[in-house]
């Protein structure tokens, strides 16, 4: 009876995984390429001690610069980070 149990627990677990990756994908398709990913790390890695330099702020497009300084929370500033490097292609 214990084993069966685990084996459907492994069965959702395996589910919420696949599904997590393909919505993932969905979202962002440019988080499997690796363009997208350096794109996201540099301006990450860039901003993360507070100082941003000039030639990142001009990689990114107007709009997008004025939602990440509007947004309040640190939260959505990643995801808009993410928005920008990962739909591009």
């Amino acid at each position: 009876m214990k084993k069966k149990s685990s084996i459907k627990n492994l069965k959702y677990f395996l589910l919420f995984f696949i599904g997590l990756i393909l919505g993932i994908g969905v979202i962002w398709p440019g988080i499997f390429s690796g363009k997208g990913r350096e794109c996201f790390l540099k301006i990450i890695k860039d901003g993360s001690d507070g100082d941003v330099k000039f030639s990142t702020i001009l990689s990114i497009s107007p709009n997008y610069l004025m939602k990440i300084k509007n947004a309040n929370n640190i939260y959505i500033k990643v995801l808009l980070i993410g928005d920008y490097c990962y739909r591009k292609f």
